[in-house]
This record gives C-alpha cells, sequence and structure tokens, in this order.
C-alpha cells in the first residue's frame, strides 16, 4: 500500500488535493492511504507512525509551525521521509533548497494538477519495496514480491503461492483483505477467495485467468462473474505500463 499525508491548513484544498490522488491512484489500480492534517503540530503528534507514510506534501505556508519546522520534525522522527512542498509562491528562499525535497508544487489552477501528479509518479516509481516479510506459525520467512503467484484464502488462512527454485507455499492466519493491503496494486482481487499476481497473468480466458509457473507450465485460476469486467480493466492497465 502506497500511504501519503496531505499537510494543510486550508481544508477545501486538502480535500481538493485528495480528490486528484484518489482518481489518479484508481486509474492506475495503486492501492492506496490518503490522510489529512490540518497543521504540522496534528502530523507531528502522531509520533513513530509518521514512519508509516511513503510521502508527504506539506504546505509551506502553515500557521504554527510552518512547512520547513515541520519538515524538520518529521526528519527527526524519519530520516528518510519523502517531501513535496506545496506553496503559493513561485520563488522560494535559499533556506528551502536545505530540506532536501523530493518536489516544489505551486498552488497554482493551470498547473498544480500535473505537478501534483508528477510527483506522485516520481514516488511511486522510486518506492523500493522488493521482499515482504511473512509472520508464519513458526517464524517469519522473507519473500520476493515478485515471486509470489497468487494467494488463497481458506477460512481464517492464507497461502502463498510462491514460484523461485521451484515452487514453494507458506500459510499465515490473517484475512485475505489485510494480506493484499502488504502487496502492491499488481495483485488484484479476481475472487472472492483468490488474489492474483498480474506480473506472472499471461491471458484472460473466458471466466479464468492464467498464470504463468517459471517451468512448470500454466495455472488456471478462477475469476468471479462479478469481478469479470474490472479484472479485465486492471489487466489491460497493468499489463501496459509493465510493457
Amino acid at each position: 500500500m502506497f500511504k501519503i499525508a496531505l499537510c494543510d491548513d486550508n481544508k477545501p484544498f486538502l480535500e481538493f488535493e485528495r480528490n486528484i490522488i484518489s482518481s489518479y491512484m484508481t486509474e492506475k489500480s495503486v492501492t492506496f492511504q490518503c490522510d489529512l492534517y490540518l497543521s504540522g503540530y496534528d502530523l507531528i503528534s502522531i509520533g513513530d507512525a509518521i514512519r508509516q507514510y511513503d510521502l508527504f506534501i506539506l504546505d509551506y505556508d502553515l500557521d504554527g509551525l510552518n512547512g520547513f519546522e515541520t519538515a524538520n520534525k518529521i526528519y527527526e522522527i524519519y530520516p528518510e521521509a519523502r517531501i513535496a512542498f506545496a506553496t503559493n509562491y513561485y520563488d522560494f528562499t535559499r533556506e528551502g533548497y536545505r530540506y532536501n525535497a523530493v518536489r516544489y508544487l505551486v498552488k497554482q489552477e493551470t498547473t498544480f494538477k500535473s505537478e501534483l501528479l508528477e510527483c506522485i509518479e516520481y514516488v511511486l516509481k522510486t518506492k523500493i519495496k522488493k521482499t515482504i516479510l511473512l509472520e508464519l506459525s513458526d517464524g517469519i520467512v522473507e519473500v520476493g514480491i515478485d515471486d509470489i503467484l497468487y494467494i488463497v484464502s481458506d477460512k481464517h488462512y492464507i497461502e502463498y503461492f510462491i514460484n523461485k527454485d521451484g515452487p514453494t507455499n507458506y500459510i499465515k492466519r490473517c484475512s485475505l483483505d489485510d494480506a493484499q493491503k502488504d502487496l502492491p496494486g499488481t495483485f488484484v482481487r479476481v475472487h472472492q477467495r483468490y488474489v492474483v499476481n498480474m506480473k506472472t497473468a499471461t491471458q484472460i480466458k473466458r471466466n479464468k485467468i492464467i498464470v504463468k509457473k517459471s517451468g512448470e507450465g500454466y495455472l488456471e485460476i478462477p475469476i468471479a462473474r462479478n469481478r469479470l469486467d474490472e479484472v479485465n480493466r486492471k489487466f489491460c492497465l497493468i499489463k501496459g505500463d509493465i510493457g
């Protein structure tokens, strides 16, 4: 999941930002969370939970703690934080460039949306998450995300089907919804019980999605009838981005 913190003392503008981001993430089939904060103090008050965010977009001219001061507080907790500043001004003082911002976004009606989306796209592409830690009953195992073919639920358990140096399965106690939240947007719910890694899918044939196993042929996974149109759409979008 890609998590964004938006911090601005103008609530309508926060909603405007969130709507732009929501439309973009939905179109790109990216699982995301976008949280709103009306002041730097509100954001800093969450403490170590700040580390959950992949991107912060801070208004420069915040009441109380301004954007730069808020950034300093964030860096104290989370030195690797990715921060962008939004401003009404074209010219930042030289001080602004000390904060290693990923972008400076000008709140101008004709350009803000394109600048915001370019910023989101840049951070999405540079976000590095190649493995996931699975907490199993007998310990913790690290698994390559691209090695997961699909996951399937069975009552209160999830089974991960891994394809690296031969097939491997791992079973974890959790819900399918919670398991999917830990995976990128290339993992798509195709059935009440199945989530498929679209990077490993080769085609959709009637009510089944075909998944390629390395050196071992193909798997056919059922697609629920009420999910077929959405799965087809996401398959085309994700395969287009990969290509």
